[in-house]
């Protein structure tokens, strides 16, 4: 049986795209457990949202009566109102870090157990195919970049779509003509994302591959480290380690250029988004179709759409990378162990065998048998 891993997934070596939720539809699987936890992690989000979003009206309509009204007993309401706002958001901010928090090193606990009982449940057969720095790899890097994604990453994904839905609602809603030239330029956002998806996924994937196999040599000359000495072998094992060490310098800085190429397009949209509603705002204002108070929100509004947006820059390329851990981690957890194992009937008679095998066939290769059909026993 083929246990060989570092097998590229289909959807990633022929470049199919998965959609963003189908993609963290598949991360969260792994935290079913944790339903209340993530219930209240979720509820915390949807509050420091909307605290997030009350901000901006309320500073506009402050700075529209104070110049139309000069009521100084209606801008400390507001005041107040603005800090009750920021505390409450700060408050939900913190337990929804503190939360997440706690559920990625649970997931990731667990997920290290499962991962750890079904290797030792493998034949050898899956050991003599798979170098150990590899499988260690596994273990420890490609869990801890899982649980980087739930810890961090996720809350933060999930806190950004909020706000830029929110914000992106509140945006038409103030002047609808300013705010369909305010959001064309994330159009272009998405389906540059979309596009570029896969190809940072595989660049990934091919890093972590890399570092597994420089892990390999690594755990490899160590372990073996005074036979190697003894045989005179260290020319050998120094040129693997440098060639392991080549490629996982190359795989990474191709998986770098990927990850960050996400930021400056972004920050440049971004920009342009903003030089837009500068222009087309101050217009509308000579016109008197919007105050400027109004201006003042749609622009707090503007940035709380826009600056999630740059973050996601980072959150998306986090998201391919723990895309291609889960890879590597489903690909053990996917194996089948091809070791029989019978029950022994409970109802069989006392005997002064203490070892018997009948017509026994043993291999660590399928193909290379080293008993073929063996039958002996051990008395007392």
């Amino acid at each position: 049986m083929n246990y060989q891993l570092n097998n590229t997934s289909e959807a990633v070596k022929n470049g199919k795209k998965e959609s963003v939720w189908s993609s963290i539809k598949k991360l969260i699987s792994l935290m079913v457990n944790e339903k209340k936890n993530l219930i209240i992690t979720f509820f915390a989000v949807i509050v420091s949202s909307l605290m997030t979003l009350i901000a901006p009206m309320l500073i506009g309509n402050t700075i529209d009566q104070a110049i139309t009204t000069h009521d100084y007993d209606i801008i400390m309401r507001n005041t107040l109102i603005l800090l009750l706002v920021y505390v409450v958001g700060t408050i939900t901010n913190y337990i929804q870090t503190i939360t997440m928090g706690s559920i990625g090193r649970r997931t990731l606990f667990h997920l290290r157990n499962e991962l750890f009982t079904k290797i030792q449940e493998l034949p050898i057969a899956f050991f003599n195919q798979n170098k150990t720095g590899d499988l260690i790899s596994r273990i420890n890097s490609d869990t801890d970049k899982l649980n980087q994604f739930f810890a961090q990453t996720l809350i933060q994904f999930v806190s950004n779509f909020f706000l830029i839905m929110g914000s992106g609602i509140f945006i038409v809603f103030l002047s609808a003509e300013l705010g369909v030239a305010a959001l064309l330029p994330a159009l272009i956002i998405l389906i540059v994302t979309q596009f570029l998806g896969p190809w940072v996924q595989r660049r990934n994937l091919a890093s972590l591959q890399s570092t597994g196999g420089l892990s390999s040599e690594i755990s490899e000359s160590l372990a073996n480290f005074k036979v190697i000495t003894a045989f005179n072998r260290i020319d050998y094992f120094t040129k693997k380690f440098a060639i392991a060490n080549i490629n996982n310098y190359k795989t990474s800085i191709q998986a770098g250029i990927a990850s960050n190429i996400f930021t400056p397009l972004y920050t440049f949209i971004s920009n342009l988004a903003q030089l837009i509603v500068l222009v087309f705002g101050i217009y509308l204002i000579q016109k008197g179709s919007i105050t400027i108070g109004l201006f003042i929100s749609f622009q707090f509004y503007l940035s709380n759409f826009y600056s999630p947006l740059r973050q996601l820059a980072s959150v998306w390329s986090t998201l391919q990378l723990a895309l291609a851990s889960l890879d590597r981690i489903m690909e053990v957890l996917s194996k089948k162990s091809d070791i029989k194992i019978t029950s022994v009937s409970k109802k069989s008679k006392p005997t002064d065998t203490i070892l018997e095998f009948r017509n026994v066939d043993f291999g660590y290769d399928s193909d290379k048998k080293i008993l073929n059909n063996v039958s002996f026993s051990l008395k007392k």
